[in-house]
């Protein structure tokens, strides 16, 4: 018995050519079921009038997309935004007392020196302000330069009171005017009857101002040469 003829031409393509297209459509059919579960694909029509992306029967939408914040939460306290600063600082190599002391000082608002002011702008550069905010201090005074003392000059010598200028009247023999106290007061005070303040100053007993001794005893006596004191 003869074998079929592949090459018998049935409609447009021979019989060989039939069987392979057959084949093919029967081994697309069986991958499908198996995959497929035997469902026809549901096709979905886009209503959103947006080229690209729709909003039909699957319905779906636009969606932003997912970002994750890897950031450290911050301090919850002024305490814990201490423990922060104070790391930070020794991590940059700054002395570990110090930068305690500077930062407890600025929670405390103590007054702060140079170096302490320094590293507290720093730590808030860095982290900001703490989570209960504190002013910043104001920066320390400068130091007080020393004052070199001024030595004043010395002072002027004081000059002593030029020595008073002592009168010396001589008496002279009578009948002249400065024979007399009266008439020697009258010379030299305009007034005769001023004698008693010449006798007073040269009265014996008393000592005149350049020294010497008074001599009168009777203001009605002068003996001629004798030196009264006029003062």
């Amino acid at each position: 018995m003869a074998g079929p003829d592949f090459g018998k031409q049935i409609g447009p393509l021979p019989l060989g050519a039939w069987i392979v297209v057959v084949a093919g459509g029967l081994g697309i059919a069986y991958y499908t079921r198996r995959s497929g579960g035997g469902k026809s694909p549901t096709v979905v029509e886009d209503t959103s009038g947006d080229p690209g992306v729709g909003a039909g029967a699957s319905g779906f939408v636009n969606a932003s997309p997912i970002t994750v914040d890897n950031t450290p939460p911050g301090p919850a306290t002024n305490e814990e935004w201490a423990v922060k600063a104070i790391n930070y600082l020794i991590a940059q190599g700054y002395d570990p007392n110090e930068a305690d002391n500077a930062i407890r000082k600025y929670l405390e608002s103590t007054q702060l020196n140079q170096q302490e002011y320094a590293l507290v702008r720093i730590a808030l550069a860095k982290l900001g302000s703490p989570p209960v905010p504190l002013p910043i201090p104001p920066p320390p005074p400068d130091p007080v330069q020393p004052v070199t003392p001024v030595t004043p000059p010395p002072p002027a010598p004081v000059q002593p009171p030029p020595a008073p200028q002592i009168r010396l009247v001589m008496v002279t023999p009578w009948p002249t005017r400065r024979s007399t106290l009266w008439g020697i007061a009258l010379d030299f005070y305009g007034n005769g009857n001023r004698w008693p303040e010449l006798y007073n100053a040269n009265r014996k007993g008393t000592t005149r101002p350049d020294g010497s001794p008074g001599y009168i005893s009777n203001p009605q006596y002068l003996r001629p040469g004798d030196m009264v004191y006029v003062p």
